[in-house]
């Protein structure tokens, strides 16, 4: 590992504070309060050197029981803990739950520290480790070292310093998102600096002169300076402890829980889908239960809603979506913990499956069936499960931001899913679609209701089909998805419509008859059309007229329709007055035709629309049709 945070957890009074002093020369009780009593309140932060040059970062956490909420919020982002048992007392209740919260919080690395063994004998000490050796039985911390230390002479920091080296090695690697999130522990005003916020950085890097908002509240601000250390740095890395002088923001306007976040794909959110865990010491989870949730270095209240079942038995675990009175910043893949509502207590915790709005229905299999296979984290189904549930072509933008996946994670999906997966490109965005072949279905069985409504139509509007299918979708795109997912799926595009290929227009012998009538009449007089009325006194013409349209041999001009033969004519006659003048008026226009202005000024601007002819002023002059 590059970077490492090492916390300390453990019972009020078992030398902790001492005991990290000793390690590194600093003392984190900072407050006169801590000072008068003795005992820690507020996180503490110090550092020291490990023998391969890497500087390690120190959370020293309180241990009281009043001050747990304090310790969670310091808590996220350790890398390797130091479990304080002092040798006069052994594991005390805060032990416990201390523990129990690390093993929540997914810490997968280190050392039992026994203190104080300056102030009992050996059977004392002995004693002390059996009773250590029993409580860390079939957790994290079974196999750890056990160090014997007495801080005030000395005795085992240097064995202790080798074990944390050894540990640190050992520890597993932070994933690589594509935005960076400090939680924010701690804000206070420097003067000459003002606005400072420390946390540890957990995702990406942050640097010098980087915008970033404050979330939630979405407050923008500018890195003007941070330090890592005690020393200013131009960039901090993942797994740093890090003090960020914030431009552009007022001290009230920060508070602990709030994420310093750079990039794109992340949002406040109240509602939290996970795996709930029990203590066996809890008592049973009604759902509904009013909660405290805990998360990087918010706290917040809440429900907890199981999902597909309605009690949890302590010790055992469920699905569950947290329904919070404040949003959150929180991602897939955090820990979590909760406590009772009261009297306060640690009671369980987890891991994050998915974040976001909407209410998750506590009944449905499908439900419960999506959050299992993201539960289980692998890219490619976690990819599929979310186009599948979306319905509808997701960019990669948007498919980072759902999956919370890293990018090569969802990159390594797409390309095992292969062709289950229709990808095509659209608006300078590769975009995905759950598979081509639901998407033929939805359009096969649209363009059928379609012809059985409209039998005389060729087919239907594409546009329409976008906005009834793919409506959050741009025409662009969408035509970019027809170009790869039409090929074999028996639909053809026809012109600007979509119809089944075996589609054709029958007329029967009625219509057949009507089609011929409109013809006739429309044609008897090229340049004076009938109008509306005199078309629908031959009976029900619409279906007809637009047949007529659609093969071309009518043409809508306003609210008339001439003949094809009208159009044709009318643009041979401009092609030969422009061959001898630059421009052509309506008059003129009116006067080639033989015909009056009612009839001229429609067909003249549908001659503007084709391109036949430009406006200008109150002349026309040809268009891209007539110049080429």
């Amino acid at each position: 590992m590059g970077n490492v945070i090492i916390g300390t957890a453990g019972h009020v009074d078992h030398g902790k504070t001492t005991l990290i002093r000793a390690l590194t020369g600093i003392d984190t009780d900072r407050l006169q309060q801590e000072q008068q009593r003795g005992i820690t309140i507020e996180l503490g932060f110090a550092w020291f050197d490990l023998p391969d040059g890497r500087r390690a970062g120190i959370i020293d956490v309180p241990g009281h029981e009043r001050f747990v909420k304090n310790m969670l919020a310091g808590a996220a982002g350790i890398d390797l803990v130091l479990l304080v048992v002092a040798a006069d007392e052994g594991v005390m209740p805060q032990t416990r739950e201390h523990l129990a919260i690390l093993e929540f919080l997914g810490v997968k690395a280190g050392i039992v520290v026994i203190t104080k063994v300056d102030l009992v004998d050996e059977e004392t000490a002995e004693l002390a480790e059996a009773d250590i050796a029993e409580t860390l039985a079939g957790t994290f911390l079974e196999s750890a070292p056990r160090i014997r230390v007495a801080a005030p002479t000395g005795q085992g920091l240097d064995q202790l310093r080798e074990a944390i080296v050894q540990a640190v090695g050992s520890a597993p690697p932070r994933p690589r998102r594509s935005f960076s999130r400090l939680p924010v522990d701690r804000a206070f005003v420097l003067k000459g600096f003002g606005t400072v916020v420390t946390g540890t950085l957990l995702d990406g890097p942050l640097r010098e002169g980087d915008q970033v908002l404050l979330m939630p509240g979405e407050i923008q601000a500018r890195v003007r300076q941070l330090q890592v250390h005690g020393n200013q740095v131009a960039r901090a890395e993942p797994g740093q402890r890090v003090a960020v002088n914030l431009a552009g923001v007022e001290r009230q306007d920060v508070r602990r829980g709030q994420v310093l976040f750079k990039g794109q794909g992340l949002e406040a959110v109240d509602k939290v889908a996970a795996r709930l865990k029990l203590l066996p010491s809890a008592p049973p989870l009604v759902t509904n239960s009013r909660i405290r949730f805990h998360c990087g270095s918010s706290e917040t209240l809440g429900r907890a809603v199981l999902l597909g079942t309605d009690v949890l038995e302590p010790g055992g675990d469920a699905l569950v979506q947290f329904r919070l009175n404040e949003p959150v910043v929180a991602v897939r893949g955090d820990r979590y913990v909760i406590r009772s509502w009261s009297p306060v207590t640690t009671i369980g915790g987890g891991e994050i499956i998915e974040t976001g709005r909407r209410r998750l229905s506590r009944r449905k299999e499908a439900v419960v069936r999506n959050l299992l296979v993201r539960e289980k984290g692998q890219p490619a189904a976690v990819t599929l499960s979310y186009l599948q549930e979306a319905g509808r072509p997701l960019s990669r933008s948007q498919l980072l931001a759902r999956t919370q996946l890293a990018p090569a994670e969802l990159d390594a999906g797409l390309a095992q899913l292969g062709q289950a997966v229709l990808s095509f490109a659209a608006d300078g965005e590769t975009w995905y679609f759950s598979e081509s072949r639901q998407f033929s279905q939805d359009l096969r069985a649209l363009l059928a209701r379609w012809h059985q409504e409209h039998p005389l139509r060729q087919g239907m509007p594409r546009e329409e089909v976008r906005t009834r299918l793919l409506p959050g979708l741009s025409s662009r795109g969408f035509a970019a998805l027809l170009e790869a997912a039409l090929p074999g799926t028996g639909v053809e595009i026809r012109g600007q419509e979509l119809a089944l290929a075996e589609h054709r227009v029958q007329l029967n012998e009625a219509q057949a008859q009507l089609r011929e009538q409109i013809l006739a009449l429309v044609r008897r007089n090229l340049f004076a059309p009938p109008e509306r009325a005199e078309l629908e006194a031959l009976g029900q013409v619409g279906p007809v007229v637009q047949l007529l349209r659609d093969e071309g041999a009518l043409i809508q001009a306003g609210d008339l329709v001439f003949a094809r033969e009208a159009v044709e004519e009318a643009v041979a006659r401009l092609a030969r007055h422009f061959q001898d003048q630059a421009q052509l008026t309506l008059a003129q226009f009116r006067d080639y035709l033989g015909t009056s202005r009612k009839y001229a000024l429609p067909l003249l601007e549908y001659l503007d629309g084709a391109g036949y002819t430009r406006r200008r002023g109150d002349v026309r002059i040809p268009g891209a049709k007539l110049r080429g």
